[in-house]
């Protein structure tokens, strides 16, 4: 049985804890809450239940972990082309090869090494003591050695060390949003919850380990410990192996082609050959060396300097990148699934609104100038408030925060206004009141202020029933556009009232505020931006369905109707799920495992998906997507270490940035590899057809190897680091099934390999020619010097041909004629200096010697340069019209 069968197995026969009342939990736990377990107890639950920390998962020994780089049909390849450059006595090529090969191992290793870190990563989020009652007795132990039936007693600051049913809960209030991905802390209390369905964030009567005591106080019933909890069900999916990218999957592919390829091709060259009569020694040694020079080794190193320009451009815009091959995938992706809080958020309550039966004023108006009865609203909303300012940064629950930073805006300061209303009394929030309320000395006199839910504090209040009618519909109209609303009221006296708590009636109504997590000003122009290049935009969210549709309208997702909810995933088949994936937006109120299955379900259509995620709850979710993007600033250990790619800023603009930079690495990639192979094709041919029709052979293996050196190094690498081209975000996105080497794109490499081919054919036979070759005889001594000119002429235009031949790839609609092609100055020195070292190998004298070359005449020349230079600008041509032809469609 699979992990993931395993855990579902055991969430169905798990009790349902929320169902229960607390006594019906301590009886089916075993414990009394008073004594907790006995000593003898626990030893018999540890015995069952294991020790409350996450399993060690198996670990591969670290050089197995570096050989497993080299598993790869295009590294098998190069070590093949290393070890036959090396036999053939050619050691630099055989060193470069080998070199590329290190250092790619070298970047694969050191990624998955970090991978093993997830799984500390969850471990940090676990509370490394609690306070459990034993025996009578409360204790201060390790959390590992927690089991299910201990009494835990919980205070404001705590991390919840275990899965807890709660059995006593005063005031409590818990951030679950590591776990759930709601913004607010959850207010907790004890009583069962009926319904069929319950989210983990709607268990109110329940709290879970990694999550943190924001208020109050609690004692809970430990109901589950290590893998069994919440957290542990995640950890087991986020311990899962990342999914292959489809630039690995890609490659491997593009290496089994040009492996067969190479073999067909070194084949037929030695065969045909033989049946010429060349002597079998040297035709091997040629077969091998066309074998060396027909392998790209430039490839890997373009793929990883390529990713790694794209991984130093991202960090620039704050995209920080753990697994190189994901900086491609990116390129690919065309849905992004995005939490809301804090990505496209703020992830700090604000307000937005005040409303009274005055009137009504947006935030941009609550300034010194706001009107009386709003700075009213403000001054009673500062003081009825626990948040503090220290060093001029607002501390405390984010909703008073909120508050108080709206009324500095209006030139109230909290300070000041506690030294004019110094407090003298106070009844505090809690799950059950739904309201506070601070008593202030006012002059002779004493002012309360009371804060709370709308419904909770109307009841309170001396109101007209025409106006609590009025107010309550503008409660209901600002909560559908997803505002959390509080209502402010105050009350008078002359004394101290003996029970304040008691005098919370007869309350005057100062208004109402409306406050939300506000999205950031940023990410509606990404996610146009996005939609422009044809990537779809889900938010995936713990949130409540009515403030998730409210942001997704502020940011320009469109509106496709209801939200689809955690509740509906699990009624549904993953192809029930898959079918209304294709027209959701928005996504809310989702258990982390929820998200996951919304993930697989949209890879299951064939679309590369980006997920992003801050929480213990993203795990799953991050290491199942195609790109795990986690949050740098307030994302856990758990979702970094889970993640291909951490946002320094949490912005999702800089998701959309860094899948900009994914395209450009990718457009980079497909210019190198179009390049090399479209090169090396010609050269295979020229060498495959001369040797077929009987004549000379072309080309010394010296000559294919130090092309190879000079063309398919420099030229290639500066094409992966290419500028980006104009326009790139308004195409569609490629398919995960696009291909590099896709049959139309090998039609196209055929054809310009057989167009450069011709052209060399050219040369040389026109060198012969001009050299009255064919009017010589085999034992001429002339004969030989004249095909040796042939050769020299040929080995040259081949190199500066396909260095001009580099120049059509700068742009898919511009000629190389045009001011593209000096938009990259590093392939312009590649060009230059591989020009120079050509020359210098055919004119420094005793260079000819050690590669058979002569120095040409202007005869030559003549020859060489229309045969070099008119089926390039032909190819550009195509190319122009091919790619202005696309551009319109």
């Amino acid at each position: 049985m699979t992990t993931e069968s395993t855990m579902s197995a055991s969430v169905i026969d798990a009790p349902c804890w929320y169902r229960m009342t607390p006594e019906e939990v301590l009886i089916a736990t075993g414990t009394d809450p008073a004594t907790g377990l006995a000593s003898e107890d626990v030893a018999a639950a540890r015995a069952s239940g294991g020790a409350n920390q996450l399993p060690e998962p198996p670990r591969r020994p670290r050089i197995l972990i570096y050989l497993a780089q080299f598993n790869d049909v295009m590294i098998w390849l190069l070590l093949a082309a290393a070890a036959i450059s090396a036999w053939g006595g050619d050691t630099i090529d055989a060193v470069v090869i080998g070199v590329i090969l290190l250092i790619n191992a070298g970047l694969g290793y050191a990624q998955e090494v970090r991978a093993e870190a997830a799984i500390e990563g969850l471990k940090k989020m676990s509370a490394p003591r609690a306070t459990v009652i034993r025996d009578g007795v409360k204790q201060l132990l390790p959390a590992r050695e927690i089991v299910t039936g201990d009494i835990l007693v919980l205070a404001a600051g705590d991390i919840v060390p275990a899965d807890l049913r709660l059995i006593e809960a005063p005031d409590l209030e818990v951030d679950e949003s590591a776990l759930t991905g709601e913004s607010t802390g959850v207010a907790k209390h004890i009583e069962p919850i009926a319904s069929d369905y319950t989210g983990i964030g709607d268990r109110a009567n329940m709290t879970y380990l990694g999550s943190t005591v924001q208020r109050g106080r609690g004692i809970g019933v430990v109901v589950a410990t290590g893998l069994r909890t919440e957290m542990g069900r995640v950890a087991a999916v986020a311990g899962a192996p990342n999914p292959t990218t489809p630039l690995q999957v890609e490659l491997k592919r593009v290496g089994g082609v040009i492996a067969i390829a190479v073999v067909l091709a070194s084949a037929g060259v030695f065969v045909s050959g033989w049946l010429a009569g060349r002597p079998l020694d040297f035709m091997f040694l040629a077969a091998v060396s066309l074998a060396v020079s027909a392998v790209p080794e430039a490839l890997t190193a373009v793929v990883t300097i390529g990713l790694g320009v794209g991984v130093r451009r991202m960090a620039a815009r704050n995209a920080i990148v753990r697994r190189l091959h994901s900086v491609e995938t990116l390129g690919a992706t065309d849905v992004i699934a995005t939490d809301k809080t804090g990505t496209l958020t703020r992830n700090r309550m604000a307000v937005v609104v005040l409303h009274s039966v005055s009137g009504r004023v947006q935030s941009s108006g609550l300034d010194a100038d706001a009107p009386d009865w709003a700075r009213e609203v403000m001054r009673a909303a500062v003081l009825a408030n626990d948040a503090e300012v220290q060093g001029g940064h607002t501390v405390g629950d984010p909703t008073e925060t909120a508050l108080v930073e709206i009324a500095q805006a209006a030139g109230i300061e909290k300070a000041d206004m506690e030294k004019r209303l110094p407090r003298v009394g106070e009844v505090g929030f809690t799950s059950d009141r739904k309201m506070m309320t601070t008593l202030h000395r006012d002059g002779a006199g004493f002012v309360a202020y009371t804060k709370g839910a709308p419904e909770v504090v109307l009841e309170r209040c001396s109101i007209g029933a025409a106006e609590k009618a009025q107010t309550l519909q503008a409660v209901v109209d600002l909560a559908a556009d997803g505002l959390r609303t509080l209502a402010v009221a105050q009350r008078r006296f002359d004394t101290v009232p003996a029970d304040l708590e008691g005098a919370e009636s007869g309350l005057t109504l100062l208004g109402i505020v409306g406050l939300i997590d506000p999205p950031r000003a940023e990410v509606p122009a990404a996610i146009r931006t996005a939609q422009d290049a044809g990537i779809r935009v889900v938010m995936v969210t713990g949130d409540h369905e009515v403030t998730a549709r409210a942001i997704a309208h502020e940011v320009g997702l469109p509106d496709t109707g209801a939200a689809l909810g955690g509740r509906d995933i699990d009624r549904m088949s993953d192809d029930e799920l898959a079918d209304v994936l294709k027209t959701t937006t928005v996504i809310a109120r989702v258990d982390p495992l929820h998200k996951m299955r919304v993930v697989e379900a949209l890879r299951s259509q064939g679309h590369v998906v980006a997920v992003t995620g801050d929480g213990v709850n993203d795990a799953p979710a991050l290491k199942t997507a195609d790109v795990g993007v986690a949050m740098g600033i307030s994302g856990t250990e758990v979702a970094k270490d889970a993640s291909d790619m951490v946002l320094a800023d949490d912005n999702f603009a800089t998701i959309v940035a860094a899948v900009r930079e994914g395209r450009v690495v990718f457009d980079n990639l497909t210019k190198s590899v179009h390049f090399l192979l479209s090169a090396n094709v010609s050269q295979v041919l020229l060498m495959f057809l001369v040797t077929v029709a009987g004549m000379p052979v072309p080309l010394f293996p010296v000559h294919l190897l130090w092309t190879n050196l000079m063309t398919d190094s420099l030229p290639a690498l500066a094409l992966g680091v290419d500028p980006e081209e104009a326009g790139i975000m308004r195409r569609r996105p490629r398919g995960p099934k696009d291909s590099l080497v896709a049959r139309p794109a090998v039609l196209k490499m055929l054809g310009r390999g057989t167009v450069l081919m011709l052209g060399t054919v050219s040369v040389f036979l026109g060198v012969l020619l001009e050299r009255g070759v064919p009017l010589l005889s085999a034992g001429d001594p002339q004969y030989a010097r004249s095909v040796l000119f042939a050769q020299t002429a040929t080995f040259t235009a081949l190199v500066l041909q396909k260095l001009f031949f580099s120049l059509t790839f700068r742009s898919r609609s511009r000629s190389l004629l045009s001011t593209e092609s000096v938009k990259n100055p590093l392939l312009l020195w590649a060009i230059a200096a591989g020009a120079t070292l050509q020359l210098a190998v055919v004119y420094v004298p005793g260079a000819g010697a050690i590669f058979r070359t002569v120095p040409l005449g202007l005869s030559e020349w003549a020859v060489m340069l229309p045969a070099m230079i008119l089926p390039v600008l032909l190819i550009d041509l195509q190319k122009v019209i091919a790619g202005r032809r696309t551009d319109r469609r």
